[in-house]
């Protein structure tokens, strides 16, 4: 079976000596044991060749998910590395969820009879991912709608010299977080847009604890796939107070979170090394307008990342990050998925099994999977455009606001 860290016999010492250095420019690491492991769902991965015995090569699978659009711009290596598995995830879940194909199960990265049969099925009847029916500047309408949604944004944030953005101006560092006249919303790129929604007493738990009420959009190969999740802290972990991310964009890369504590590292979407984002403190977790025109600080450590399963809803735990749930998602043809059967509750079931399924980040991975299979080769191709705005912004154009965010967040809990 093809899995992480896998590769074709014949594959050469320094293809593989190329492919680590790709991956720890990518990752941003350094040394030790990311020179020659990889790291799966909660466990760490050793390069290894395929026994000869697998129905289909890497390479052959790269070759096919190239073509079906699941991997469009990827490198026919011959090597299973992060890219190539998430293309393999994000093909089961376009079999399972797309399709209806229950015969597959739900995507675990795992390449064996059954995925090599759908793949050749698929081959035979020439079929492609119905994404790849927008290339270049064309998109859905739902894609275009949020792109005239954020260039209005941008036209008030540019113009009206009174508000936040005035003090991101004259930063003397902002870091990732970006002048809102170089805001970049080129439909080709990949953008991700958080809404942070109104927030009062009844939107709180355990004395003022953040539960998962805000949504996410991410803008990807022009259609939208919609999360839920929290866009504020629910802890401080320091006396200055909580953080709260700006509103604005923010430009986002991958790396890892958790990189402190090595048994509970996995992949997320980080401000570059040594840049950071913008951030306010407030001592309350439901800020005032006062609070929140507070002083701005350069902070490493907000990162886009998984939120656990999001069944129990609360948030207490996030210093700031902007976190996903797993529980479900809303894919590009506008249904609501249930990722609860393969949704891991927390970082001890990440790679194991529940009722014979094997547990991932759920809904997280999802997002995690259509970054890293439909981005560009290089590096610079991976940044992620995540803009952050109000609720208050969709009110403001409800001719062309395709969601509104309270009501996509109760559907994706109730689902």
């Amino acid at each position: 079976m093809i899995t992480l860290g896998k590769f074709d016999q014949g594959i050469s010492d320094s293809a593989l000596s190329e492919y680590k250095a790709f991956v720890k420019k990518l990752t941003v690491v350094e040394g030790g044991q990311w020179e020659n492991k990889l790291r799966d769902e909660g466990r760490w991965v050793d390069f290894q060749p395929l026994d000869g015995s697998d129905p289909m090569k890497v390479s052959e699978v790269q070759n096919f998910l190239k073509g079906a659009g699941f991997f469009p711009h990827g490198k026919i290596d011959g090597i299973c590395g992060y890219r190539t598995s998430s293309a393999i995830r994000l093909f089961q879940e376009y079999l399972r969820t797309v399709e209806g194909n229950t015969e597959i199960g739900y995507p675990d990265g795992i390449f064996g009879n059954k995925s090599a049969a759908n793949a050749r099925r698929w081959q035979e009847e020439n079929r492609k991912a119905d994404w790849t029916a927008f290339t270049g500047d064309k998109s859905s309408a739902e894609h275009g709608q949020w792109l005239t949604l954020l260039n209005k944004i941008r036209e008030r944030a540019v113009t009206d010299a009174g508000n936040h953005f005035a003090r991101v101006n004259s930063h003397p560092k902002p870091g990732d977080t970006v002048k809102p006249a170089d805001w970049d919303f080129d439909p080709r790129k990949i953008h991700m847009v958080g809404i942070r929604r109104r927030k009062g007493p009844q939107d709180t738990q355990d004395s003022g604890v953040q539960v998962l009420n805000d949504l996410f959009a991410l803008l990807i190969n022009g259609v939208v796939f919609k999360f839920y999740g929290s866009t504020e802290p629910g802890t401080k972990e320091t006396t200055k107070g909580y953080p709260f991310l700006i509103p604005g964009q923010h430009l986002y890369r991958f790396g890892w979170h958790k990189l402190g504590e090595l048994k509970k590292v996995y992949h997320a979407l980080k401000p570059g090394k040594d840049r950071g984002v913008l951030i306010v403190r407030s001592k309350k977790v439901i800020p005032t307008e006062e609070e929140l025109a507070g002083p701005l600080e350069r902070n490493i450590t907000i990162n886009i990342h998984w939120g656990g399963e999001g069944i129990s809803d609360k948030a207490g735990w996030s210093a700031g990050c902007q976190v996903i749930a797993g529980r479900s998602y809303i894919n590009h043809l506008g249904q609501p998925i249930n990722c609860t059967k393969f949704a891991a509750a927390n970082y001890d079931q990440l790679g194991t099994k529940a009722e014979g399924v094997y547990q991932t980040k759920g809904a997280y991975s999802v997002l995690e999977d259509l970054v890293a299979a439909l981005s560009g080769a290089s590096p610079d191709d991976n940044i992620v455009r995540y803009t952050l705005i109000r609720e208050e912004d969709l009110a403001a154009h409800p001719e062309i606001a395709p969601v509104q965010a309270a009501d996509s967040v109760t559907r994706l809990k109730t689902f």
